[in-house]
C-alpha cells in the first residue's frame, strides 16, 4: 500500500478539491483508492469527510476518515513523546482504510512552514505512515521562493513534489520562469503550476439557496450548476441587457416585482435567478426560466437583505462538487505531473 500526504503552505490552498481530484484519477487509472484525513479539529472537516467518502465512493463510516479531533498546539505539546496517542490513533486509521486498497491519501494540515507546529506534525504523521507528501504552495504576489525551499527541505526525501496553485494567467509564465526554474535549480520537484480558475471558487445554485435561506422554485435537477459570481438587477431595462451580459455563469439578484430585468436576466448568461420578496415570477418568467433550464430562487429578504447575506457566499467555497472535481481533474491532465504522482501510487 502507497500513501501521499497532501499538505499546504497557507490556508485555502485548495488541498480538498487537490486531494479528491488525484483520488479520481487514481480510480480511473485502475488503483483502489483509500482516503483519510489524519486530524480534524472542526466541524466543517467532518463535513469535507462525507464529501470526500460520497466523491470517492468509499465504504468506510465518514468518522472513521477524522481519526484526532484537536487543535494543533494540542498535538504539538506531545511531539517530544516516543509515540503519541494521536499518533497511533493515525496509524491504526491508515492501516484500518488502507485495506484492500493500492493508494490511501492523506489531507494534511495547513501552514507548512520551516519550525511551524503543523509541519512538526506533519512531519511525525508521514514518517509514520511512510508517506510521499505533496506540498501546495497557493499562490501570492509576494510568492517567496525561500520560503518554498525551506518548507521542502523539511520534508526531505519524502518529498514526492511541490505544486503552486491558484496563479492568474497573467502570472503564469513569471512564475514558471522565475519561481519554478529557481526550485529545480535547488533540487526540488515541481510537479505543477495550477492556473487560477473562477469555476472552482465558485458555489453551486444549491449551495447559494441554502446560504440565503431560499427555495428553488423550477429545475432542481440544475441545483449543481456553479454560480461563479453575483449581479444585483436594478437597473432600467434598456441598460439591463448590456450590464447583464457583462458577466457569465452568475446569479441575478432582484426583486420579484421586475419581470422585465429577470426577463433580460435570462437573455444573458444567468445561472440562478434569485427573486427577493418572497414572491413568485408572472407565469411568462417562471415558463421561459424552464425552457431554458434556469433556476429560480426565491426568498423572503429585500434585496439588500439578501445582499448582505450573500456577502461571503464565496469565501469557503465547497470542493463537494462532481462538476468542480471534473473540471480540476482536466487542469490535472494538462498543468500536474500526474505520472509522477501514479508512479509514487
Amino acid at each position: 500500500m502507497a500513501a501521499i500526504y497532501i499538505t499546504s503552505m497557507g490556508g485555502a490552498a485548495g488541498k480538498s478539491s487537490l486531494v479528491a481530484a488525484l483520488g479520481k484519477k487514481l480510480q480511473a487509472n485502475g488503483k483502489k483508492v483509500g482516503f483519510l484525513k489524519p486530524v480534524c479539529g472542526a466541524a466543517d472537516e467532518d463535513r469535507d469527510a462525507e464529501c470526500m467518502k460520497a466523491l470517492l465512493g468509499l465504504e468506510e463510516p465518514a468518522e472513521s476518515l477524522c481519526p484526532v479531533s484537536s487543535g494543533v498546539e494540542e498535538l504539538a505539546a506531545t511531539l517530544d513523546e516516543k509515540e503519541p496517542a494521536w499518533l497511533k490513533s493515525v496509524q491504526g486509521a491508515c492501516s484500518s482504510v488502507s485495506q484492500g486498497k493500492d493508494t490511501v491519501l492523506l489531507e494534511g494540515l495547513p501552514g507548512f512552514e520551516t519550525g511551524s507546529d503543523s509541519a512538526r506534525i506533519s512531519g511525525r504523521i508521514v514518517e509514520a505512515v511512510q508517506a510521499k507528501a505533496i506540498l501546495v504552495v497557493p499562490y501570492e504576489a509576494d510568492l517567496d521562493r525561500d520560503r518554498i525551499v525551506a518548507a521542502s527541505r523539511m520534508l526531505g526525501d519524502e518529498l514526492l513534489g511541490v505544486a503552486i496553485n491558484a496563479v492568474p494567467e497573467r502570472m503564469m509564465e513569471a512564475v514558471k520562469s522565475g519561481i519554478v526554474a529557481s526550485l529545480e535549480e535547488d533540487g526540488i520537484k515541481v510537479l505543477g503550476v495550477l492556473p487560477e480558475d473562477r469555476a472552482l471558487l465558485g458555489v453551486t445554485v444549491g449551495e447559494l439557496a441554502e446560504h440565503v435561506g431560499g427555495s428553488i422554485l423550477n429545475s432542481q435537477e440544475r441545483s449543481n450548476e456553479l454560480v461563479e459570481g453575483l449581479m444585483i438587477g436594478a437597473m432600467s431595462m434598456d441598460s439591463a441587457l448590456s450590464y447583464l451580459g457583462l458577466k457569465s455563469n452568475k446569479a441575478v439578484v432582484t426583486r420579484s416585482d421586475r419581470p422585465d430585468i429577470q426577463l433580460a436576466a435570462l437573455e444573458t448568461s444567468t445561472r440562478c435567478l434569485v427573486l427577493t420578496g418572497g414572491s413568485e415570477p408572472p407565469p411568462a418568467i417562471l415558463m421561459r426560466a424552464q425552457e431554458l433550464e434556469v433556476p429560480i430562487v426565491i426568498v423572503e429578504k429585500d434585496t439588500a437583505g439578501t445582499m448582505e447575506a450573500l456577502e461571503h457566499v464565496f469565501d469557503r467555497t465547497s470542493f463537494c462538487s462532481e462538476r468542480k472535481i471534473e473540471r480540476l481533474g482536466q487542469v490535472l491532465e494538462r498543468d500536474l505531473d500526474l505520472e509522477a504522482v501514479y508512479a509514487a501510487a
